[in-house]
C-alpha cells in the first residue's frame, strides 16, 4: 500500500510598499486638488451625496463643535464638490462642516443665500476619489468607508488594480473590500457603527445570501452571553456541515479537480490550499474514488469481483459474518529482488534523514506488493476479490477476500457420489444472512445519511401536528418499563428523551432553513414563552400548567426525539425506523422537502438521475439527459419534479395494507431496533 506524500505549505508574504505607494498616490491627488480654484456658494446650493465616502456619521456633539469653530472663525477647509445638472452642488468631501453650516442656517445665525462657503467643484469621474483623499488626509477612513467607496468607483467601472493605483492600496486588498460589499446592507451599517469589525466581515463573506448571513449573526450573537457575536461562532455556523480543506486528509484524496465551481467555499483569507467542502459532498467524492481504484484493480489483476467502502473488512464483528478474509500465499522472492530487499534495509538502517527512509520505504512496500498480487494463483482470484477502503489519506487494498455462501439446504447437504464435502476438501465455507434487495443499497452512503436526515426532521414535523399521537407514541414508550418486561425503576422517574437537532440539520440538505426544523423551531419558541418562570429549577411549576399546555410539551418532546437516520454495514442498509410512523400518519415527505440539482440530484450517479426520471414518469426528460453531462441532467431533473409528489421508493414507507388496523404498536414496532437480515 502506498502512502500519500504530504508538503508543508508555504504562507504568502505581505507587500511592505503599500502604505509608501497610498502616500505617493495621496499626495499626486491633493496636488491636484490645491490646483483647484475656491469659490464662495451659498448654503442653499449644496446637497448630500452617495459619493461621499465618509459615511460614519459624526455625533451631534461634533457638529456642534464645529459649528462654534465655524462661528468664530469661519470655514477653515474647503469643501469638495460635484455640479449637478440641475444648478445644485453634490457635496462629496466636507459632509460635517456642511451640517455644521446647516445648524448656523437654522438658527438665524448664517443665510441660506449668502456665499459664504467655499468650496472645490471636480468633475464627476474625479469625486469619488477626490473625496476619499480629503476625507482620508484628515482621518483615516473608516472599514465601511472602504466598502462603500471601493464599490462605488467599481461601479464606474474601475477595476481593482486602478482603483488601487489611484487610491494607494494593493489590487488584492481593493479585491477583498469589494467582496466585502456584497455582504447584507444592514451588517455593513453595523460596521459604519463599530457594531461589527472587519473581522467579522471577512467570516460573514463566507456566505453569499444576504438572508442567510443576518440569521448567521443573530444565531452567533444567541451563542454569546454579551450578546456580542464571537467569530468563532460565525465560521462554526457557517461551516457546521463542512470541514477544513487544508487539513483533511479527505480532500488531499481526492483532489480539488473533482469539486464544481462554488462548492468550496473560502473566505477573505482563503489561499488556494484554504477553504470548506460540505462533508457528505466530500464523503461521496472519496467513494467514487474508491470504486474507480476498485474497478481498475479488479480488471487488472484479474480478480472475480471488487467492493469499495469507507473502512476495510474486519476480522470480526459482522464482517465476519459475510466474508473470509485469506492469508496471502507464500511469497518467494526471485534472486535479483531478494538482493534489491536486502539493500534496501540496509539502507534504510543507515539512514537517519526522513525524506530517504520514506523513499526507501516506498520502494520496499511496492515489492512486497508486487510479489503478494503475482503469488494468488488464477483459481483462487477466480473464487475471490478484493475489497478497496479509505485509510490515513490514501487507500488500502485487501485481496484474496472470499464471500460467504449461503449454508445449503439439508437435502442439499448430503453429498452425492462422487463428491465430496466442504469441509472434507478444506474449503472455506460459512452461513450468510440474506434478504430481498434493498433499493436504498444502491444510494451512496453520504446521500443516505443526508435525505434519512432530512426525512426524520419532516416526520418530526409532521407528528407535530398530530399532538394526540405524539403523547400516545410516548405513553406507549414509557409503558414498555412500567407494564413490559423490562426492570422496574428503583429511583425516582428514569425516563429520557434526547435529541440531536445539530446532527440533523448538519447533514439534511435544508439545513436549518428547511420547511421542517423552522416548523419544530417555532413550536418551540410558542412553548417556551408558555413556561413559567424558573420551571428548570423546580418541577412543581408545571403542576399549574393547563392540560392543553402539558399535551403540547409532550407532543414537541416526542417529535424531537424521532430518530430514523439510516446506518450501512457490510453492504447492508439499515430499514427505516420511520416507514410505521409515517403510514400511522399518512405522512408525505413532498409536504416537507423538495427536490432540487443541489440538495439531491448533484449527490446522484448520472445512471440514478435517468432512472429517477423514468420512475416519475418522464420517459422523454431521461432520454435527453442520457445525451447530457450530469450537472445538465441534474437540472433537468429539478425542473421536471417541480410539479409532481414523486419520492424515491427507499425515501418512504411501503404501501399501506388493506384492511389493516393501526395501533398504537403498530406505530413505533420498529423504533427501538434496527433488525438484522433474517438468517436464510
Amino acid at each position: 500500500m502506498s502512502v500519500t506524500e504530504s508538503k508543508a505549505k508555504t504562507t504568502k508574504k505581505s507587500s511592505s510598499k503599500a502604505k509608501a505607494k497610498q502616500n505617493v498616490v495621496a499626495e499626486t491627488l491633493l496636488t491636484l486638488l490645491e490646483s483647484t480654484p475656491v469659490e464662495l456658494v451659498p448654503y442653499s446650493r449644496l446637497a448630500d451625496s452617495e459619493l461621499n465616502t465618509r459615511i460614519v456619521p459624526h455625533t451631534e456633539k461634533e457638529v456642534r463643535e464645529l459649528a462654534d469653530s465655524i462661528k468664530g472663525v469661519g470655514i477653515l477647509q474647503n469643501l469638495i464638490v460635484m455640479a449637478l445638472p440641475d444648478g445644485q452642488l453634490a457635496v462629496v468631501g466636507g459632509g460635517g462642516r456642511k451640517k455644521a453650516t446647516g445648524l448656523l442656517v437654522a438658527e438665524g445665525l448664517v443665510s441660506a443665500d449668502q456665499p459664504f462657503v467655499p468650496v472645490k467643484i471636480v468633475p464627476a469621474e474625479m469625486a469619488v476619489a477626490a473625496s476619499w483623499i480629503e476625507n482620508n488626509h484628515r482621518k483615516g477612513m473608516h472599514p465601511a468607508e472602504q466598502i462603500i467607496g471601493f464599490r462605488t468607483m467599481a461601479a464606474e467601472g474601475k477595476t481593482p488594480a486602478q482603483i488601487g493605483d489611484l487610491l494607494g492600496f494593493g489590487a488584492h486588498h481593493v479585491q477583498r473590500m469589494l467582496k466585502l460589499s456584497r455582504l447584507a446592507p444592514a451588517i455593513i451599517d453595523a460596521v459604519a457603527k463599530d457594531e461589527l469589525t472587519a473581522e467579522h466581515c471577512h467570516v460573514l463573506a463566507l456566505e453569499d445570501d444576504h438572508e442567510r448571513q443576518l440569521q448567521v449573526l443573530e444565531l452567533a450573537k444567541a451563542r454569546s452571553y454579551s450578546g456580542k457575536p464571537q467569530v468563532n461562532d460565525i465560521r462554526n455556523i457557517i461551516t457546521a456541515s463542512e470541514v477544513s480543506i487544508s487539513n483533511s486528509p479527505r480532500f488531499a484524496f481526492v483532489g480539488a479537480d473533482v469539486f464544481e465551481e462554488g462548492q468550496i467555499r473560502r473566505d477573505l483569507f482563503s489561499g488556494e490550499n484554504d477553504g470548506y467542502v460540505d462533508s457528505v459532498l466530500l464523503d461521496t467524492h472519496v467513494m467514487n474514488k474508491l470504486e474507480k481504484i476498485a474497478q481498475e484493480i479488479q480488471a487488472r489483476e484479474g480478480w472475480s469481483w471488487c467492493l469499495h467502502r469507507l473502512n476495510a473488512i474486519s476480522e470480526w464483528g459482522r464482517d465476519s459474518n459475510d466474508y473470509t478474509l485469506q492469508q496471502p500465499p507464500a511469497q518467494e522472492l526471485t534472486p535479483e529482488e531478494q538482493a534489491r530487499m536486502e539493500e534496501w534495509n540496509a539502507a534504510l538502517e543507515a539512514t537517519d534523514n526522513h525524506d530517504d527512509e520514506y523513499e526507501i520505504q516506498q520502494q520496499i512496500d511496492d515489492l512486497e506488493t508486487e510479489v503478494e498480487i503475482r503469488s494468488w494463483t488464477p483459481e483462487q482470484k477466480a473464487q475471490s476479490g478484493i475489497v478497496v477502503s479509505y485509510e490515513q489519506g490514501d487507500f488500502r487494498v485487501q485481496r484474496g477476500v472470499l464471500k460467504q455462501e449461503p449454508e445449503p439446504e439439508e437435502a442439499e447437504n448430503t453429498p452425492q457420489e462422487g463428491e465430496e464435502t466442504a469441509a472434507a476438501s478444506g474449503e472455506p465455507r460459512g452461513i450468510t444472512y440474506t434478504r430481498a434487495p434493498d433499493p436504498a443499497d444502491d444510494i451512496s452512503l453520504p446521500l443516505l445519511t443526508k435525505m434519512s436526515s432530512e426525512r426524520t426532521l419532516a416526520v418530526q414535523a409532521a407528528l407535530l401536528q398530530d399532538t394526540p399521537k405524539a403523547v400516545a407514541l410516548l405513553a406507549w414508550k414509557l409503558c414498555q418499563n412500567v407494564l413490559g418486561t423490562y426492570c422496574s425503576p428503583t429511583s425516582a422517574l428514569k425516563a429520557s428523551i434526547s435529541y440531536s437537532h445539530s446532527s440533523l440539520t448538519s447533514n439534511a440538505p435544508s439545513g436549518s432553513e428547511g420547511t421542517a426544523y423552522l416548523a419544530l423551531e417555532a413550536e418551540k419558541e410558542r412553548i417556551s414563552a408558555l413556561l413559567p418562570k424558573g420551571w428548570e429549577k423546580d418541577f412543581t411549576t408545571f403542576f399549574t400548567l393547563s392540560g392543553e399546555t402539558l399535551m403540547s410539551i409532550l407532543g414537541l418532546c416526542t417529535a424531537c426525539a424521532l430518530d430514523g437516520v439510516q446506518t450501512r454495514e457490510c453492504g447492508h442498509t439499515s430499514r427505516s425506523t420511520l416507514d410505521p410512523l409515517e403510514t400511522a400518519l399518512g405522512f408525505h415527505m413532498r409536504d416537507w422537502w423538495q427536490p432540487t440539482k443541489a440538495n439531491f440530484f448533484d449527490h446522484l450517479k448520472k445512471p440514478q438521475i435517468i432512472e429517477f426520471l423514468t420512475d416519475a414518469g418522464f420517459t422523454g426528460a431521461a432520454s435527453d439527459a442520457e445525451k447530457m453531462k450530469k450537472g445538465d441532467a441534474a437540472e433537468l431533473a429539478e425542473e421536471r419534479m417541480k410539479g409532481n409528489r414523486w419520492v424515491p421508493v427507499w425515501l418512504k414507507a411501503p404501501e399501506a395494507k388493506t384492511e389493516t388496523a393501526t395501533t398504537e404498536e403498530d406505530i413505533q414496532e420498529t423504533a427501538d431496533t434496527n433488525p438484522t437480515p433474517d438468517a436464510a
